[in-house]
């Protein structure tokens, strides 16, 4: 694919994203998707023969944007300290759900809309990282380090806590975020759940010393 090609392609790719995240698969036509990419819808299909196709594509490319960062891998692997990488698995979650909104709305479309495929994205995609915070914190209940709880409910608990308090706390109060960026946010996540995990009733003040907070994020709003 020449350069001129490549172009075009990540300019419908691009759309589909806006559009899908925005509007569903079901609410969402080629046609407007090949509007807002300034193709017509003949060349689009030449990258895209199906619909599905495209969805699918724009789904990867944004799976594609999540990595694990090097500190959080060998944290995982190493079983690192919890007041450590818990911050970290935290920090991955918050920076997701308020910067790169639409990973997770694709997802949800996935799900409700393209069964059963898009379950099989989901244990393809996410299963790998799941599994891998799974036997992190199993390891620390094993070496002492985390309470003995329920590894799988919450691992589960974690991510939900993260990724859908924001828009439960918007649903049920009508108010916006009570973090006033994402730092606050990863603090007050990494926090609340040392205090669940750790084997001490309270995450004692020296381990909120350690909480990870990234100074540079500290005027970025926090908009999950």
């Amino acid at each position: 694919m020449n350069q001129s090609n490549s172009a075009i392609r990540d300019r419908i790719v691009e759309a589909s994203i806006r559009l899908f995240s925005s509007q569903g698969f079901n609410g969402t036509s080629t046609r407007e998707i090949a509007r807002l990419a300034d193709v017509n819808e003949t060349s689009l299909f030449r990258y895209f023969p199906t619909k599905q196709d495209l969805f699918w594509a724009a789904l990867q490319s944004c799976l594609d944007g999540l990595r694990l960062r090097k500190e959080l891998k060998t944290g995982l692997a190493q079983v690192g300290d919890p007041t450590i990488v818990v911050p970290l698995i935290v920090e991955l979650m918050v920076e997701t759900a308020a910067y790169h909104p639409e990973v997770l709305k694709l997802l949800n479309v996935s799900l409700l809309e393209l069964r059963p495929r898009g379950e099989l994205v989901w244990r393809q995609q996410l299963g790998p990282m799941f599994q891998a915070v799974v036997a992190y914190l199993e390891n620390c209940v094993n070496n002492g380090s985390m309470r003995s709880l329920d590894i799988s409910v919450s691992t589960i608990g974690l991510l939900a806590v993260v990724l859908g308090h924001q828009q439960m706390y918007k649903l049920l109060t009508g108010s916006p975020s009570p973090y006033a960026s994402a730092a606050d946010a990863v603090a007050a996540y990494s926090n609340y759940w040392l205090a669940v995990l750790l084997p001490q009733p309270n995450v004692n003040a020296q381990v909120q010393d350690r909480v990870f907070r990234n100074p540079s994020s500290e005027t970025i709003p926090w908009v999950g």
